[in-house]
């Protein structure tokens, strides 16, 4: 198994620039990364940031209730991509289900030199920036509210290094049938696409028979899609100027986000799983997000895709591994 390792006994092989940081010129950076900024800022007021970790909880173990005849209590889960901010892998392992995870980046669990030294080799500075920036201004007070909600539960928060994996996804090697659930959020559309490849066919082998996979990209064709702050689902019913126009990637292309896209569309998803994986539901979490800026025009530009990929954005694909 190729992973990145903590332990400070063990080096760090460098790696690839973190996906959260694209080629693009420096003051779209800055335009970017101010945006996102002041919204982290915002939603420091706004109760629901970290409590979004439990709805999607909920949803998972009603999910897994409806397809497996058992939810969360006592299942081996694993989360690909769980990013800069592992609060549902918090809220998981808090609750008592056994989770671990990995991701690309190493996490800044207590900003020790050691890990913003990890980060720079394998992640690259700006993504260390960027992190320590977070780590100082918003981890501690999402942390504190976390800790609180589990409190409410009857647990209390629990940061376990050993549950967060550094490392590819599609180069580990993990049991044959070992899991009872995957489950990936806003990961799958930075994966390159022969990436996936690899990674899709191991998640089946991974999971038991009546296991599930609960993968919910952002589909590239969605108004939100292009991942553009000014098109965040967040931000898209929000009146505001705006520099670029709506389903910009998919129209002029002027303007690139701060981040690696593989542009995959949902009829590329729905081909990917199904080779391994019978597709149960496909859910929509926002219908019709944009449905007001499809002018005419608008529509008359974008006549290659259906409305079904222009208003899919986050789809939480539901599989089954297929019978082996």
């Amino acid at each position: 198994m190729q992973e990145f390792n903590l332990d400070p006994q063990n080096g760090v092989t460098p790696a690839a620039p973190s996906t959260s940081a694209a080629g693009i010129p420096l003051h779209e950076k800055i335009r970017e990364l101010g945006s996102i900024f002041l919204a982290r800022v915002r939603g420091l007021f706004k109760p629901d940031v970290v409590e979004g970790a439990f709805v999607d909880m909920a949803e998972y173990e009603r999910t897994l209730q409806q397809y497996s005849g058992r939810g969360l209590t006592g299942a081996k889960a694993f989360e690909i991509g769980y990013g800069a901010r592992p609060n549902r892998l918090f809220a998981m392992s808090g609750c008592g289900v056994d989770v671990t995870g990995t991701d690309i980046d190493v996490p800044i669990l207590r900003c020790s030199p050691r890990e913003v030294y990890l980060m720079i080799r394998r992640n690259g500075f700006e993504r260390a920036l960027k992190s320590v920036t977070r780590f100082l201004l918003f981890d501690q007070i999402e942390r504190r509210r976390m800790n609180q909600l589990l409190r409410l539960r009857g647990s209390r928060l629990r940061i376990e290094p050993h549950r967060l994996r550094v490392g590819d996804a599609s180069t580990f090697d993990i049991p044959p049938q070992s899991l009872d659930f995957i489950y990936s959020e806003d990961v799958f559309e930075h994966v390159p696409a022969a990436t996936l490849q690899a990674l899709v066919p191991k998640m089946a082998t991974w999971l038991k028979p009546d296991g599930l996979a609960l993968v919910r990209p952002h589909v590239y064709t969605g108004i939100a899609g292009g991942h553009l702050f000014e098109w965040f689902p967040s931000t898209v019913n929000t009146p505001k100027p705006r520099k670029s126009e709506p389903w910009e990637h998919l129209r002029k292309r002027r303007f690139k986000p701060n981040t690696y896209l593989n542009e995959l569309c949902l009829a590329d998803y729905r081909k990917l799983f199904q080779t391994h994986f019978e597709i149960l539901e496909e859910r929509v979490r926002q219908p019709n997000l944009g449905r007001q800026y499809l002018t005419p025009e608008i529509a008359e530009e974008l006549s290659q895709w259906s409305d079904e990929e222009l208003f899919s954005n986050r789809i939480l694909f539901v599989l089954r591994p297929l019978p082996r």
